[in-house]
């Protein structure tokens, strides 16, 4: 529901031309809370290669040097196994699905709260009964459906490496240690991806509240805020301060924190 916030402020005494808000910046608590949703993903893998797939892989072997001149192909009992875990995988995103969804919703609110307050004050405009959860319901939906395909995309290349890993090392006769070595280091690039993941999908959806939430009360432009970090776009640097309208070609196609790992924030300028 759009909200004329300029006509209720001038209603409400407020003398100002403009009023800007303050940017609202996701809390590391919220960015750790979805990476350890992610993370999750990848400790099914973790446990899956311990408990199955490397068990697997050392009988596998065992028989193989058993059957040295004979050819006897072991490959699929470790594939049963991957596949026993990927089952699990499977049945972890769906359950990833509601938990993000929880998650978001709850940002969500945070974000709300965040903007209710900051406009009651420079404002005496009550906004507690005029925003609603609902008013981000599309946007919301979409960030779910690419964090569902992100995590799904996590999990599916795990799986590829380790069995890249097994299979290898099958043909190769690699001492189980080893595998398990490379199965670790495979899982740790899955971890870290996650982290990654987090931060941005974090960032992203801060960014597209602020987005929605300042056309939501009729905020045409933005002041851009440059997120200060060691390696940035210096396109995003030159523009830190400037005001620019939402429905300039950046504002639709290169807006704050809508670039991957971009940190920069909007904030909303309402001209009375």
């Amino acid at each position: 529901m759009k909200i004329n916030l300029a006509a209720q402020a001038r209603a409400a005494g407020v003398k100002a031309d403009r009023i800007t808000m303050q940017a609202i910046e996701p809390t590391t608590a919220q960015e750790k809370d979805l990476a350890r949703l992610y993370v999750a993903i990848v400790r099914v893998w973790a446990n899956g290669a311990k408990e199955r797939i490397l068990p697997a892989y050392s009988r596998s072997l065992a028989e193989q040097r058993a059957s040295d001149g004979l050819t006897i192909d072991r490959a699929g009992d470790v594939e049963v196994e991957i596949e026993a875990v990927e089952s699990e995988a499977v049945r972890s995103i769906f359950t990833f699905r509601g938990l993000f969804q929880a998650w978001a919703d709850t940002l969500q609110r945070w974000h709300m709260s965040k903007v209710i307050s900051q406009l009651s004050y420079a404002t005496n405009v009550d906004l507690s009964t005029q925003m609603h959860a609902g008013d981000v319901q599309e946007t919301m939906e979409d960030v779910v459906a690419r964090n569902v395909a992100l995590v799904r995309n996590v999990s599916d290349q795990t799986r590829g490496r380790i069995a890249d890993i097994v299979f290898r090392g099958l043909q190769s006769r690699t001492p189980a240690r080893e595998v398990a070595k490379e199965i670790n280091a495979a899982l740790q690039l899955g971890r870290k991806r996650s982290l990654r993941i987090a931060m941005d999908q974090t960032q992203k959806l801060s960014a597209s509240l602020d987005r929605d939430r300042q056309l939501q009360l009729g905020m045409k432009k933005f002041e851009w805020v440059h997120s200060g970090k060691i390696h940035y776009r210096p396109e995003h640097l030159a523009r830190n301060g400037k005001v620019i309208p939402w429905n300039s070609e950046i504002g639709k196609k290169d807006p704050p924190g809508f670039q991957p790992f971009c940190g920069c924030k909007a904030k909303g300028v309402l001209e009375l």
